[in-house]
């Protein structure tokens, strides 16, 4: 970067201090403008709260957490399945100045404390399934409130159900009239500065401890205006939005950025994504955009009614995101729904806002020589730059590490100077995805660095070669790892969830490999699964797979 001018009238300016604005405040203006729209549904737990009702229980919560004792800038986990409680927290958590901090509630109990110890909270909104959890954070020396779902604050215009906090003094009924003497007397302190932390979005973890990329105000407002803007720009009190995924991650920002049409957020119910109940919560609610990932996606398109066509929906958006959708699934799904597909690339870092491919788009620009499709181009605010190993800018058309600038990209990890330093190297993010952008700004992902294996000295990248099997329309879920081999340092095999069993699968699955691929690309074996095995984020599970199928081979060389 060029240094500063020193003829410049600026060259010595700094930004005026000035106060933040508090994401929550969304919350209230959308409260005021149509107080009485519906804002929640969960009807698993009985609950359906209008835009007023979620604005006061938001002011409870942030109220309760303050006066338990949590100040600015302090940490609040949360841990919970899906519930009408979790879009209070999060909303209240911020509110109260607080950074929400929450985990997937599917991480082992060892897991959860590891992430305690890293964001250190002052208080912890939990539901009762990890009970357990709460007892092992107590001793550790954990003190501070506990809050249960289920029992949080109500507000003064909503009905209240029982509110037990504990660790802070107060329990039941006598901590009930406190706070509501508070909430009467007492405006909270919500103001924040702009770039005070809200949220600790925890990485998935893949290739080792989940790293906490923390979000400022400012920071998450962006986030928030970027969704609206491009995934879901004419949703409003008329639509719903369907919540199929953990909110701890997208399915969360997703939710948040629903403030800005008033749109409301169902909570399907029963929280298992099988096709039948799928298009059971669609119908029922009369969805018209929701947030999902390609597993999920496909089982929407397999449980789409046979003798119902592209226009028998209410769907506007389905908004996909998480893993790259395969070029055949895309297809499919266009046949059967229509354009309403939203697909967006994006990590934890950057808040999923990298790229956007418009239904408009979809299936309009041409899959690449390996029959890689585009996953979009830049994000309203985005700058997307291709650079090689040493930070060089490539031109299009020329494969480097996918790298990001822009309001989206995090403040950075939480207590990880060293991942700082390697992450956001040369002033950008680097994703750790290879791709390049063609002439137009689209993007073509190729694969992942850390997916990549070395085979006779040649760097493979799965994706095409997962691309190619899923041409074959007897597989349903295809992946590519690498594995120790003593004569090639790794070996490529491949992993098939079949649609149906076929003796013959095997060798004609390979014989398709080789009439495009190079030799080395063609994986050395080929095995077949009944059913791929996902994350607790609806992710192929490729770090497992290459794990299993790694044990027993000895050490690459």
């Amino acid at each position: 970067m060029r240094a500063i001018s020193q003829t410049s009238p600026a060259k010595d300016f700094t930004p005026t201090p000035r106060r933040g604005v508090n994401v929550s405040r969304f919350l209230t203006q959308t409260a005021r403008r149509i107080p009485d729209h519906t804002a929640v549904i969960d009807d698993d737990h009985s609950v359906r709260w209008t835009w007023k009702d979620l604005d006061d229980r938001a002011e409870a919560l942030a109220r309760t957490l303050q006066a338990s004792g949590v100040g600015r800038r302090d940490s609040v986990l949360l841990v919970s399945a899906n519930h009408a409680e979790v879009v209070q927290s999060f909303w209240g958590i911020i509110r109260a100045g607080a950074v929400i901090a929450p985990p997937n509630a599917a991480l082992s109990t060892e897991e959860l404390l590891s992430i305690s110890a890293d964001v250190a909270p002052a208080a912890i909104i939990v539901d009762r399934a990890h009970a357990d959890f709460v007892e092992a954070l107590k001793q550790t020396g954990f003190t501070g409130a506990v809050l249960w779902i289920g029992e949080l604050p109500a507000g003064p215009s909503a009905s209240s159900g029982p509110l037990g906090v504990e660790g802070t003094g107060y329990k039941g009924s006598a901590r009930r009239e406190v706070v509501r003497s508070s909430a009467d007397e007492t405006a909270g302190d919500f103001e924040v500065e702009e770039d005070d932390p809200c949220w600790y979005f925890f990485t998935s973890g893949s290739t080792g401890k989940p790293k906490a990329a923390t979000f400022t105000h400012r920071h998450l407002g962006a986030v928030l205006m970027n969704h609206r803007c491009d995934l879901f720009p004419t949703e409003d009190e008329n639509g719903a939005s369907l919540v199929l995924a953990p909110l701890s991650h997208g399915a969360g920002i997703h939710m948040l950025a629903q403030v800005f049409g008033g749109t409301p957020s169902i909570i399907h119910p029963g929280g298992k994504a099988d096709p039948a109940t799928l298009w059971d919560s669609i119908d029922g609610y009369t969805i018209t955009n929701a947030f999902t990932v390609p597993t999920i996606l496909n089982r929407i398109v397999a449980g789409f009614p046979a003798d119902r066509g592209p226009t028998d929906h209410s769907l506007n958006r389905i908004v996909y995101a998480g893993a790259p959708m395969l070029a055949a699934d895309q297809s499919q799904a266009l046949e059967r729904l229509g354009p309403c597909l939203v697909q967006y690339f994006g990590l934890a870092e950057v808040t999923g806002a990298i790229t956007v491919l418009r239904p408009e788009e979809h299936g309009q620009i041409p899959v690449d020589s390996a029959g890689i499709g585009t996953c979009g181009r830049a994000r309203t605010g985005v700058d997307i730059v291709i650079l090689d190993e040493t930070g060089a800018e490539l031109p299009a058309g020329e494969q480097g590490e996918v790298c990001v600038g822009g309001p989206t990209v995090c403040a950075g990890y939480l207590g990880r100077a060293d991942a700082n330093a390697e992450s956001f190297a040369h002033g950008v993010f680097h994703t750790g995805d290879v791709g390049y952008l063609d002439e137009r700004g689209f993007l073509f992902l190729t694969g992942r660095k850390s997916d990549m294996y070395i085979s006779g000295g040649s760097n493979v990248y799965p994706r095409e070669i997962e691309e190619l099997l899923l041409t074959d329309a007897e597989v349903a879920q295809a992946v590519v790892v690498g594995v120790p081999d003593p004569q090639w340092g790794e070996i490529g095999i491949a992993i098939i969830e079949p649609t149906v069993t076929d003796a013959d699968a095997a060798e004609r699955l390979r014989a398709l490999c080789k009439s495009t691929l190079a030799p080395y690309k063609v994986p050395k074996e080929i095995h077949f699964v009944e059913t791929m095995p996902v994350t607790a984020y609806g992710k192929l599970a490729r770090k497992e797979l290459k794990t299993e199928y790694s044990q027993g081979r000895g050490s690459a060389r």
